[in-house]
This record gives C-alpha cells, structure tokens and sequence, in this order.
C-alpha cells in the first residue's frame, strides 16, 4: 500500500479488482498493438492515478488529463470499451474543488469520448446513440456526487465536534463548580486552622493542656481538608498527549486535508497536569485547523532539545485573519495553558505562502530545577 493515502483505504481492493480487470482485458485484446506498449501504458496509467489520489490542484488535473490521454490512446489501438474504464479518474476528481480542477477533468473525458468516437466510427458524436452516453453521464455525474457524500459526511463530523464543545463546555462547568466547592469548604477549614493555631500559641504558656487539644483538633482539620481535596481531585481527569492526536486523525478522516504526526518518540515522561496542558492546547490548535485553515495538509512535529519540548502544528491554510480575534482563533485558550506549566506557543505566518505555524515550547525542567 506504498503511497496509497490512509483516508482511501477501504477501497484499495477495489482499486485493485478494477486495475486487474483492466490489465486483464489488456493481455486478452487481439489487436496489433505490442504487449511492451500495453503493459507500459497500464504502468503508467496506475501511476498517474495513485497521482491524482496523493495531490491536488494542478498536479492533480495534470495527471488526471495525462491518464485520459493514455485511455484514448488505448481505446483507439485496442477497443472503445475501455473507455469505460475512465471511472477511475472520474472518481478521483470528486476529491479536488470543482473550479477549474473538477471542469478541466470533465472537458479531457469528453473530448476523450468525441476523439474515440471520430476514428473508431467515423462520427465524433456517434457515441451519443451508443451505450458509451450513460457511461459518460454518470463520470461526469460521479464528482459531484463523491462531493455531496463528502459534505453530508463533513456537516455530520461539525455536528460531533459541536455537540463534543458541548460536552466539553458541560466538564468546565463542572470543574468551575468543583472549585466554587473547594473554596467553600477549604476557606472555612483554613480559617478554623488559622483561629485554633492562634489560641493554642496563646495558650502554650498558661495551658499546656488545653494548648495540645486545640492542636489535636487543627490536626483533625487538616486531615478532613486533604481528604477534601483527593476527592475533588480525583473527578479530575488525565487527558493524554496520545489520545488527542488519535483524536486528531479521526477529526480530519474523510476530509480534504492531510494530516502527519511526526517525531512522537521524542515526548518524555510528563507529570499528569503539565501533559493535561499540553495535550489541551494540542487540541485547541487542531480544531483550529479544521474549523479555520481550509488547508490541505496539517502536520504536527514533535522534538525534543535542551531540555525543551516542542510541538510544532503547521498548516498550509489560509493564515490568519488581519484582526486577530484571540477568542476566536482559540490563541488565549492555549497561551493561559501553557503559561501554566511554565510554557509558552508562538504564532507564526510566512510572509509569502499561505499557513500558519503553532509552535508550543515546554520545559522539561521547571525553574526550580525539577523534572515535570
């Protein structure tokens, strides 16, 4: 499966099935034509569509037209059949915008249809009264509908990731609640603490004995407060660096943009908040790219040097607008998280090009000299 892109996987047996009928009907055709000629052709023909399935736009279009021309060549040398053939094509173009890519494709089917048409039968337009018409309609007719399926797909994908902002804006209340509790009940326990210390002090001297109760009792305070706090903490969850990034690939299956993680091996052992931060603002810069970039390619780099972590999330998109709206692009979000733990992102366009990189930068080392 050697350059055949992740997010068309479940159809490659029948790429294949349909790439060994072709072949097939190849050797089997009695014309003149060389089998060396035919077994190139087939050769470059499946390159050029592994082409089209791996990039866009022109370099798209450019295969796409190279691998009709070699179709009607062969229609012409062998059989007009194999013009059936030019699904294949057809079926990439649903994956590329619709102008001029989508169009140019089309106009090369149908010239490719008229071209078979006026030598095999001496009537560029004979096909018309032929079954090759209903073939031509529905590869002309395919893109659109791979497109329709794309965008139900796509609205369906928005509707999870809203109703996920949903459940996630649900977790934040909850968390915002918890702690309204924690200074509830920690504030009135820290001032019990407090006023008992103060009076055993007083009372060293002139009651000993009543000195230590009160002191028993600031220890009774002190462990109800610390069981206080390991049950709140522990409705806390550990969201890992891992499960954001399989997160990730889920959230951009099926759309137009290609996304790579590289360089994993490089994230060391992190405590469970400074990994939570990060694997928070993580997720915060991808849905920024899915929702904002309208990129093609999204690729998330991780290394690892003197004593810094870095994770580099880089997008060939439109950029960003000229009036940052920090709560709109999510910037603040991910720049309070990773002042958290000490760390600190950077955003950074290219003057020429389109994209925008987010780099976040943790020290593996706090100021105090300590692991993370």
């Amino acid at each position: 499966m050697f350059f055949y892109p992740r997010n068309q996987l479940k159809l490659f047996f029948l790429d294949l099935s349909i790439f060994a009928f072709l072949l097939f009907i190849l050797l089997q055709d009695e014309s003149e034509l060389s089998y060396f000629i035919r077994i190139l052709a087939f050769i470059l023909i499946l390159f050029l569509y592994v082409i089209t399935l791996n990039f866009k736009k022109w370099l798209h279009v450019l295969s796409s037209l190279l691998g009709i021309l070699l179709f009607t060549f062969l229609a012409i040398q062998t059989s007009p059949n194999l013009l059936i053939y030019l699904f294949v094509f057809s079926d990439a173009s649903g994956n590329v915008k619709i102008t001029p890519y989508i169009l140019l494709t089309q106009i090369g089917l149908v010239l490719s249809y008229v071209t078979v048409s006026s030598i095999s039968y001496g009537d560029p337009f004979a096909f018309l009264t032929t079954m090759f018409f209903p073939f031509l309609f529905l590869q002309l007719a395919l893109p659109y509908v791979i497109r329709m399926i794309k965008r139900t797909q796509s609205l369906e994908r928005d509707l999870a990731v809203v109703n996920k902002e949903i459940e996630s804006l649900i977790k934040e209340e909850e968390r915002n609640r918890i702690a309204r509790d924690l200074h509830d009940t920690l504030g009135h326990t820290m001032a019990v603490i407090k006023f008992k210390s103060e009076l055993a002090i007083r009372l060293m001297d002139q009651d000993s004995k009543r000195a230590k109760l009160e002191m028993k009792a600031v220890l009774e305070e002190i462990k109800g407060a610390s069981k206080q706090v390991r049950e709140v903490v522990s409705e806390l969850k550990h969201i890992r660096i891992q499960d954001e990034l399989l997160h990730g690939d889920s959230l951009f299956k099926g759309t137009y943009i290609n996304y790579f993680i590289t360089g994993q091996h490089s994230i060391p052992q992190l405590s469970e908040v400074t990994e939570s931060m990060l694997a928070l603002s993580i997720r915060e810069a991808l849905l920024n790219c899915y929702k904002h970039s309208r990129a093609d390619r999204v690729h998330v780099h991780f290394s690892l040097k003197d004593a810094t972590l870095t994770c580099e999330i880089k997008d060939d998109g439109v950029g960003l607008p000229q009036e940052r709206d920090l709560d709109g692009t999510g910037i603040q979000s991910i720049q309070e998280r990773m002042a958290f733990v000490n760390g600190k992102s950077e955003w950074n366009q290219p003057t020429t090009g389109n994209g925008v990189t987010i780099t976040l930068l943790l020290p593996i080392i706090d100021k105090g000299g300590n692991a993370l």
